[in-house]
């Protein structure tokens, strides 16, 4: 009788911590600077762009060190729609030109989007990578 007690409190707290909403980790500040050659890396690492700040119609490249697991995609709303996204999601994906010994480069236009910030996410393996968020001036 104890364990069915026990299996049911348990059960009822794993229901609650799935409608519990999870708190969403704030993106690093877009920087400001009108500098080409920066580099923003995600907090946790792995990807990386080389301007935070771009117009549309520029080309954003980005390096991501994935490790032993497979990259699966490189997306943002900011970029052009040239190609379908593997998930059908509304976002571009990038064109990765290399992929080798557990890092890939991938380049990607800037769609014509509003100005705002968006984020370039990643999906690797079975998870997603933190993203990095750019501005569109």
């Amino acid at each position: 009788m104890r364990s069915s007690k026990t299996a049911l409190a348990g059960a009822a707290l794993a229901g609650l911590a799935l409608t519990t909403a999870a708190p969403i980790a704030a993106a690093a500040p877009a920087t400001t600077a009108t500098a080409p050659a920066a580099t923003v890396t995600a907090q946790g690492g792995g990807l990386t762009v080389d301007h935070t700040a771009v117009r549309p119609g520029e080309q954003l490249t980005i390096h991501l060190d994935h490790g032993p697991e497979a990259l699966s995609w490189i997306s943002s709303g900011s970029f052009v729609r040239d190609s379908e996204h593997p998930m059908g999601a509304d976002e571009g994906v990038a064109h990765v030109v290399r992929d080798s010994g557990g890092s890939a480069d991938a380049v990607a236009t800037i769609g014509d989007v509003p100005p705002g910030q968006y984020v370039v996410h990643a999906r690797v393996g079975g998870g997603s990578v933190p993203g990095v968020t750019i501005t569109v001036r």
